[in-house]
């Protein structure tokens, strides 16, 4: 059978479609596929906007066509801490329900953290490993050894409430980098993180890991340094991406749809790696989808599945208006309508039935 997770995330837009067997919970991906939205174009800190949404819904439902062109005989939608955590999240919601008749499954912190296990549990053999998952909203990092979900751990910071924070453009100043870098530490402090020598490998998870490496790939090809993850060759990279006139060039060129996060998200990681002190640092091609469908093969997550047969509704502003009714005051026109009608047909049976009787 033939199973699709779409994402919603920081960044965009993401389907992996997989066949496997529920019984076994082996998935083996055929299809993946991303729609890049800068969706911090759309936020202002607190809310996502009306464009920022329909931009969202074009893309789900060019997701929800694909995976029905390709015969997904049972397709999830999950989003985590990009949609968790702002503020007009039902209307968001009940907007994307409306158009895509998609009901969103949310993730914890901690839910989002142990999928990234489940999918990257193979590289346990390596060691002591370290998963690092760096969000738009949120940090997630998985000590391989352990495989308790409650032993996830998921720091509720990212890229871009960090810019937030301290009032980031697109590249942090002297100033923000370093007030940065040392909210990073507190906060690993605090999450009491294993320090130097803790970890032999990390592993790096998600969309935005996948860009900075890119880009430190491009940086090291520019530079003549080899490609091959070394942790002082990333310092290098980190100083000239806070400094170089040629950093937007670069980022355009690999991820542009990363560049309001990357620069951001680069400190993050050079903070972590400092910290753990890995010897190697492999990247992932799996994540959080990929463990969602581990986790609903085992019956851990009951997610709402999409009706792929289902058609896809237009928005209509009128009806959207008469659903917020319907949601306030428990009644509509057309309920009203269909009770009126109903007592009119039970009151014609009445008279029916008298005149049989009087006949």
């Amino acid at each position: 059978m033939k199973y699709a997770v779409i994402d919603l995330s920081s960044t965009g837009v993401s389907v992996v479609v997989a066949e496997g067997d529920k019984a076994t919970g082996v998935f083996s991906a055929i299809y993946k596929d991303r729609t890049n939205i800068a969706v911090a174009d759309y936020f202002d800190g607190r809310a996502i906007s009306s464009r920022g949404i329909e931009k969202l819904i074009d893309a789900l439902i060019t997701a929800r066509g694909t995976c029905k062109a390709m015969g997904v005989d049972e397709c999830y939608c999950i989003s985590t801490a990009a949609l968790r955590n702002i503020n007009n999240i039902e209307e968001v919601a009940e907007r994307i329900r409306m158009r895509t008749g998609i009901v969103i499954n949310y993730l914890d912190g901690q839910a989002e953290a142990y999928c990234d296990y489940l999918s990257n549990r193979k590289y346990a053999a390596l060691g002591s490993v370290i998963l690092i998952d760096i969000g738009g909203g949120s940090v997630e990092l998985c000590d391989l050894s352990k495989n308790n979900k409650d032993e996830m751990i998921c720091l509720d910071y990212g890229p871009i409430k960090l810019r937030n924070k301290y009032d980031v453009d697109i590249y942090p100043t002297e100033d923000q980098a370093k007030h940065i870098k040392k909210y990073v530490r507190k906060r690993s402090d605090e999450s009491k993180l294993p320090g130097k020598s803790g970890f032999t490998t990390a592993v790096l998870v998600g969309s935005i890991n996948d860009a900075i490496y890119a880009a430190y790939s491009e940086f090291c090809e520019k530079e003549k340094l080899g490609t091959e993850f070394d942790y002082d060759k990333f310092k290098q990279f980190c100083k000239w991406l806070m400094t170089s006139s040629d950093r937007t060039r670069l980022i355009m060129k690999v991820a542009p749809e990363k560049i309001h996060v990357l620069p951001v998200a680069t400190l993050v990681l050079k903070e972590l790696l400092k910290r753990f002190k890995p010897d190697n640092v492999i990247i992932s091609d799996c994540g959080v989808k990929e463990g969602y469908l581990s986790l609903v093969a085992i019956g851990d997550e009951s997610g709402v599945p999409i009706d792929l047969n289902a058609g896809v509704a237009q928005y209509n502003p009128r009806m959207a208006a008469a659903h917020e009714s319907k949601k306030k005051t428990g009644k509509t026109a057309g309920v009203k309508k269909s009770a009126a009608a109903e007592k009119t047909k039970i009151e014609k049976s009445k008279d029916s039935n008298t005149e049989k009787k009087n006949s």
